[in-house]
């Protein structure tokens, strides 16, 4: 027998013996086998133990440069990346979450995972989730830059994340897990795919019907450990592909229906305000693009004047930079007419990158919002704690107040604490929920006490 029919022989060999091995010793990144895809049969249990499931996209994403691309460097960092998810999502999710990791294409992952059950998603855990794919995608990306450092200036990874819907017909998790992928794929790059079109018809429904719920998060402040206001977050539909923010905005924007959306969210997030009675100051996402809308100040001025007595000096526009501003001066001028009625802007993502500074300088806001990416592990990383230092110096020239994003951890609230950071807002002081009465704030009480004991010990 010759060599290659002996390799050949042997080859099958393998192949027959890893298709006798259970599905979980092929959880991450598995073979694909004539009889069964071990993703599928995996998808299948779960889905059958009536467990909730996203499908989240991690998609290599190059621009203009993927056809320059030789195909070593594409082998080398397909093997980076499925090096980089299967450790990062192990550590983001752990084991026993993670349903299957594996690859769709040259340019796509998949990461299935089954959603918390101590939860419910609308209390937060999806906000957790969120917080973990985040965080996944920037090891990634860190991950690959180093790896291939020539390519790190023109690579990025996109993601999306899309629910899995139970089908219990005999393809049910095949199908489900095919939809899913196209679902997101879609989200992520708006390719013109037959979900991309089932999905835009969702949000026409979802801007006629208005069915979106609002959450909110508290904004601590780090002095006496009060409520200074509350941040108003936007899911979609339950269980839909646009259900988390994320996806729901940026497809909205690759729709063209980013500024109906943004309309919508006002007059909802200040319906609930209202009627809970909420008396502190408020922080409305919003775009750069739908700021300059031609139609948005009245729209807003229209809704408050419907939801007596809120009024403008209670709301904050948070600008975000999900629409980049190409025309500074003319937004200096949009913020001035804003701010003759009462309205105050803040600036997010503060340190993240040279945009949200420059944004700092130009726009001169009343309130800077320090990313979360500054902060996660200020206390281990002087770097960080440097950047910190110069941002709140900054911010006291100006005179400007200070929020810090993303608090997860004690030793980073006492890093707050140290440096004198006005507010902190976070998983560590509130998760998101649903807004509440003044009389069913109970739980603030112990938040309150925590910071101020925090503090005390801190400043000891």
């Amino acid at each position: 027998m010759d060599t290659v029919n002996f390799q050949t022989l042997i080859d099958r060999l393998l192949l027959t013996i890893k298709s006798l091995m259970p599905d979980r010793t092929y959880k991450y990144f598995p073979p694909d086998f004539t009889l069964r895809r071990p993703s599928v049969s995996l998808l299948d249990k779960s889905l059958r133990k009536k467990a909730s499931c996203d499908l989240t996209l991690y998609r290599l994403d190059f621009s203009q440069l993927r056809d320059d691309i030789p195909e070593e460097v594409w082998e080398s960092l397909q093997d980076c990346c499925r090096r980089h998810l299967r450790l990062a999502a192990r550590d983001a999710f752990g084991d026993s979450r993670i349903v299957a990791v594996d690859q769709a294409d040259k340019m796509d992952f998949i990461l299935l995972t089954e959603r918390e059950v101590s939860l419910p998603s609308a209390t937060g855990a999806a906000d957790s989730d969120r917080y973990r794919i985040e965080t996944i995608r920037s090891e990634l990306e860190i991950g690959l830059a180093g790896h291939q450092p020539e390519w790190r200036h023109c690579m990025k990874v996109i993601v999306a994340t899309v629910a899995i819907k139970p089908d219990y017909r005999a393809d049910g998790a095949k199908k489900a897990l095919r939809d899913g992928y196209q679902s997101a794929l879609a989200v992520a790059t708006g390719i013109l795919t037959p979900q991309m079109e089932h999905l835009r018809q969702q949000m026409e429904q979802l801007l006629e019907q208005g069915s979106i719920s609002v959450l909110a998060q508290p904004i601590m402040n780090l002095t006496s450990g009060d409520v200074h206001g509350w941040e108003i977050l936007t899911r979609g539909p339950e269980g839909s592909p646009l259900h988390l923010p994320d996806e729901l905005f940026r497809f909205a924007s690759q729709a063209r229906m980013l500024s109906r959306l943004e309309f919508l969210v006002v007059k909802r997030a200040l319906e609930e305000i209202s009627a809970r009675g909420i008396r502190e100051p408020v922080f409305l996402n919003v775009t750069a693009s739908t700021l300059s809308h031609p139609l948005f100040l009245s729209h807003v001025l229209q809704c408050l004047e419907k939801q007596q007595p809120l009024c403008p000096q209670q709301v904050y526009f948070e600008i975000t930079e999900r629409h980049q501003i190409t025309d500074m001066a003319s937004m200096i001028e949009i913020l001035r007419k804003y701010r003759k009625h009462g309205f105050r802007f803040a600036v997010d993502d503060a340190g993240s990158g040279y945009s949200g500074l420059h944004w700092i300088g130009e726009l001169v806001p009343e309130l800077i919002k320090i990313d979360r990416s500054v902060i996660r592990h200020v206390d281990r990383e002087a770097v960080k704690e440097s950047l910190l230092r110069a941002i709140v110096t900054a911010a006291r020239e100006i005179n400007c107040d200070i929020v810090a994003e993303g608090v997860e951890r004690e030793e980073e609230a006492d890093m707050l604490f140290k440096l004198d950071v006005s507010m902190g807002q976070g998983f560590y002081f509130a998760r998101p929920d649903v807004l509440l009465y003044e009389h069913e704030r109970g739980m603030f009480q112990e938040t309150k006490a925590k910071i101020q004991q925090r503090r005390g010990l801190v400043a000891s």
